[in-house]
């Protein structure tokens, strides 16, 4: 994908508002779903720099809150900010799966499941105030459905989440690509089911954690199957 200077509209509700053009050289894809009722859910933070993906977010029209934060998996490339958006939106809710929420509230022993030491940065903890614990889980947020999926492989706890949105399937499955590592718990076995899992989706746009937006059934397929055929699945 060809990265943009400017937040980048994926449909009518959701948008690319960080990345390692958008906000950070180390931040992960930040996505943001506008929900129906103006609030935000925001998919993922990046590493530092909230106030970057904030000033994205008021270019894309955002004028409200962020009422819910989904950490898909406790990497700091993925929920370093949090705290940050914490610190604005007192009242937001952290969504994030029961395996990675002890890293994620900064249990002791889990320091290198966040891969802060990767870019030598100190991990601010945060409270995870939704767990999910099943395999799929369905939420309306401030009026707008989001299907929670966990995808465990990279992490234990990875999650990804789907919406509709103007008549398409949209998947953020953050880090399809791995990396799997003993340090991060991973699973490449569990990772392969996950795959074949988000591939019976038929998703119409996939928004990735580092490769950015993916836009069409054909092009979804081709980048889910092409990290499987290279990890011989």
């Amino acid at each position: 994908m060809k990265y943009m200077p400017t937040p980048s509209k994926l449909t009518t509700h959701v948008f690319m508002v960080g990345s390692g053009q958008l906000s950070g050289i180390n931040d992960c894809c930040v996505y943001a779903i506008f929900l129906q009722n103006k609030d935000v859910c925001l998919i993922d933070t990046g590493t530092s720099n909230g106030g970057a993906i904030m000033n994205n977010l008021k270019q894309a029209g955002f004028a409200g809150k962020i009422s819910h934060i989904v950490i898909t998996h406790s990497h700091f490339d993925h929920v370093g900010a949090a705290w940050q958006f914490k610190n604005i939106f007192k009242e937001a809710k952290i969504i994030a799966h029961k395996l990675d929420a002890d890293a994620i509230e900064g249990a002791k022993g889990t320091e290198g499941r966040t891969a802060a030491s990767f870019y030598h940065e100190t991990y601010k903890p945060v409270k995870v105030d939704v767990m999910l614990t099943k395999d799929s889980e369905d939420m309306t947020l401030g009026g707008t459905k989001i299907t929670f999926l966990h995808t465990p492989g990279h992490t234990p706890g990875s999650i990804s989440a789907v919406v509709v949105d103007d008549g398409k399937k949209v998947l953020f499955g953050q880090d399809v690509h791995g990396p799997f590592m003993d340090e991060f718990k991973s699973s490449i076995q569990d990772w392969a089911k996950s795959m074949k899992m988000l591939l019976g989706l038929n998703a119409d746009i996939l928004c990735e954690g580092h490769f950015g937006a993916y836009q069409g059934k054909d092009k979804v397929k081709e980048f889910i199957t092409s990290h499987l055929k290279e990890n011989n699945f």
